[in-house]
């Protein structure tokens, strides 16, 4: 059995979307991205436009997911558009390195907001538990999984609004910390806007979740794009809120830089002690979004195996379970392996500049398709085609250029890393030719 069974609606794919993109960025990069902002109304307009950009890509997606409601999202867009070398090098990338990296690095983030000692073997084994319960609940079926990722999502949401409601409602903060609203001249303030969607690409990164469970999505031609719609819009709203109490709380001079701003509003918001409780927000946060990884990421690498490129045992659906079993447990070893090595997070960021390149390039096969394929069904059209999706690849063109100007050739010097892809591409077609050769012709 290859094909899975479709059981997810909407609710669940738009806080499936929620819990990809919430992690920890929310809590830790908005002093980052203030830097070279000069007031409030900057910040919080920086922000709704990272949200907008990310709406561009999710608007595409709506479509090309309604075309290929297929496991792997992305892998299969890539396949039909330029064909199965691009699409192996990308799946390969994100499915070895990005995905197994992620679950390991929330995983020991979550025991690091538990209070364990960050690299001690006590938090590596815990971090190991906890990919293998998770492993557990979404082996043994997607709306199991899906509901565990139902229950932290939505705890974690309730926890943000609560933070939000609690600390303009009762808190002790400052409406004159964003005043004056929008000083300076708008031109070199865009600029630094355009330096702070760098790292505000990653707080947002996830929104493409349902396409990778596009098999897996009941009636996925509204389904799959109102829920990448809905899902961004909702996270966009919800990080403009949390930017706005840590606004409210904290001067932006104190923000600049900090990877604490949520503690330190909390404490100014109300008392010390609340603190503790941001820590616990965060970790459940941290939690949800590994649980959403879990669901979501192991369906490329199943994709994968199922067209012959990968393991061949990863691209089958379990019996019993309906589940793609094996690329879970791959995926789930995978990370606890980088759990146990633990020195893994300099090969994430190496990879980001060429998995953006390849985002693109999947907003790209939008063009691919309208012009190879104009008979096909399209049960939903990309709104603002084709401005937003160029908008999408424009703004990441200029990503990628920031990225360069910042860090040099060390910026995009990973697309070596997914280039070295190519030998194994041919190895497994070999390999394929090999034991199609070795088996002998078929029974009649």
């Amino acid at each position: 059995m290859t094909e899975l069974k479709r059981e997810l609606g909407l609710f669940t794919c738009i806080l499936l979307v929620i819990g990809n993109i919430i992690g920890v960025g929310i809590f830790t990069t908005p002093g980052e991205i203030a830097i070279g902002l000069p007031s409030a109304g900057w910040v919080l307009l920086a922000w709704v436009i990272g949200g907008v950009v990310t709406l561009a890509g999710a608007l595409t997606y709506g479509e090309l997911g309604a075309m290929f409601p297929k496991a792997g999202g992305n892998y299969v867009f890539l396949k039909e558009a330029f064909g199965p070398l691009v699409a192996f090098l990308y799946g390969l990338a994100y499915a070895l390195i990005t995905t197994a990296g992620t679950i390991a690095l929330l995983s020991i983030g979550f025991a690091g907001y538990l209070g364990m000692p960050s690299g001690s073997w006590s938090s590596k084994i815990f971090s190991i538990i906890v990919v293998m319960v998770l492993t557990f609940f979404n082996y043994r079926g997607v709306k199991l999984g899906a509901g565990v990722m139902n229950v932290l999502t939505l705890a974690k949401l309730g926890a943000m609004l609560l933070l939000v409601g609690a600390g303009f409602a009762l808190g002790k903060g400052e409406t004159s910390f964003f005043r004056p609203l929008f000083p300076g001249h708008p031109l070199p303030i865009l600029i630094a806007i355009g330096a702070a969607l760098v790292p505000m690409a990653y707080t947002y990164s996830g929104w493409d979740s349902t396409v990778l469970v596009g098999e897996e999505v009941k009636r996925p031609e509204s389904v799959i794009p109102f829920s990448l719609i809905l899902g961004t819009l909702a996270t966009t709203l919800l990080y403009v809120l949390m930017n706005a109490v840590y606004l409210y709380a904290v001067p932006l001079r104190e923000i600049l830089g900090s990877v604490t701003v949520a503690d330190q509003a909390a404490r100014n918001l109300f008392a010390p002690w609340a603190a503790n409780f941001t820590k616990g927000m965060v970790a459940l946060s941290v939690l949800g979004c590994l649980s959403a990884t879990m669901l979501s990421n192991p369906r490329i690498i199943f994709a994968m195996g199922r067209d012959g490129l990968f393991l061949g045992w990863t691209g089958k659906v379990h019996p019993k379970y309906q589940t793609p079993s094996g690329a879970i447990l791959f995926e789930s070893i995978c990370g606890c392996l980088f759990i146990l090595w633990g020195n893994f997070g300099q090969i994430l960021s190496f990879l980001s500049a060429p998995l953006v390149i390849m985002f693109a390039l999947i907003v790209c096969s939008i063009y691919v398709f309208r012009f190879k394929r104009p008979e096909q069904a399209r049960p939903y059209k990309c709104w603002g085609y084709p401005y937003v999706p160029a908008f999408f690849v424009v703004i990441t063109a200029l990503m990628i250029y920031s990225t360069m100007v910042n860090k040099g050739i060390r910026g995009v010097q990973g697309i070596l890393v997914l280039l070295g892809g190519i030998p194994i591409y041919y190895l497994m077609l070999w390999y394929q030719a090999w034991r199609q050769k070795t088996a002998g012709p078929t029974p009649s």
